[in-house]
């Protein structure tokens, strides 16, 4: 049976009684892989239009949902918020500024893609460019009017102070100026904001890893998406480990290792 959508926007009405005009949902996908990029997924939401309206049908925590559903839901998600991204780190850059940075880098990609998505369809499609091509530093950026970023979990890496190993690799990004950073326990199945995060970043990672997987048939990513799976684990021991995997990770641990798919 599918998971129920959630349809409680309280979180998001007192934020707008607080005068808030905008809300980012943020939400962080395969902290725990062996393999493959750590994903962060943003979504912007006018705070009025969205408090307005009821959620749509199926938007929960992404591990609630099936990989059918959770299709669905993003192309939902993709209709209902003003703006929805997803940005990346890769193994490499993961392994050379640790977990916390990798975190960091991969939302500020994802913000300045989304602020970018704004502003073209703001400007009908003709909007400024951003960092990653088009000429446009981090520092230009502007987030719209009063923003509160809703940030799954309980660590708040999105804001976290920038060490002066990860500047030659953030580069621009390490201009961008975040909106002001509220962190919730379970956020991503309680509040729909970050919900809509977590599955479009679910969705686009999955995609990525499967993707992979053609090349790299021996290690099972199709199914465990570079999670550590029996398979997988066997895979690095009897072919070594791929230029995807994370190298300072104990990539061939004992089985009995904790594994998850989330």
């Amino acid at each position: 049976m599918a998971a129920r959508g959630l349809t409680d926007l309280s979180v998001e009405r007192e934020l707008l009684s607080e005068g808030f005009d905008y809300v980012i949902g943020v939400d962080e996908v395969g902290r725990g892989a062996l393999a493959g990029p750590v994903s962060v997924g943003v979504a912007l939401f006018d705070l009025r239009i969205l408090t307005a309206a009821e959620v749509p049908a199926g938007i929960h925590d992404s591990k609630q949902l099936s990989a059918q559903s959770r299709q669905e839901a993003t192309d939902r998600v993709r209709l209902w918020a003003t703006a929805a991204a997803v940005g990346s780190t890769t193994p490499a850059e993961l392994d050379e500024v640790g977990m916390t940075m990798a975190l960091n880098l991969a939302g500020r990609r994802a913000m300045i893609s989304m602020l970018r998505e704004w502003a073209d369809a703001r400007s009908d499609g003709h909007g400024s460019g951003g960092v990653d091509g088009n000429g446009t530093a981090a520092s230009a950026w502007e987030f719209p009017g009063r923003t509160m970023v809703l940030l799954d979990g309980r660590h708040d890496w999105l804001s976290a102070p920038l060490t002066l190993d990860c500047l030659g690799i953030f580069g621009d990004c390490a201009d961008l100026e975040l909106p002001r950073v509220r962190t919730m326990i379970k956020g991503d199945g309680s509040v729909p904001a970050i919900a809509a995060a977590s599955i479009v970043a679910k969705v686009a990672r999955d995609e990525t890893m499967i993707a992979l997987a053609e090349a790299h048939p021996h290690y099972g990513w199709e199914s465990n998406v570079g999670y550590g799976t029996v398979k997988h684990r066997q895979g690095i021991t009897e072919l070594g480990p791929s230029i995807h995997h994370r190298r300072s990770f104990r990539l061939t641990a004992d089985s009995g290792a904790k594994e998850g798919l989330s």
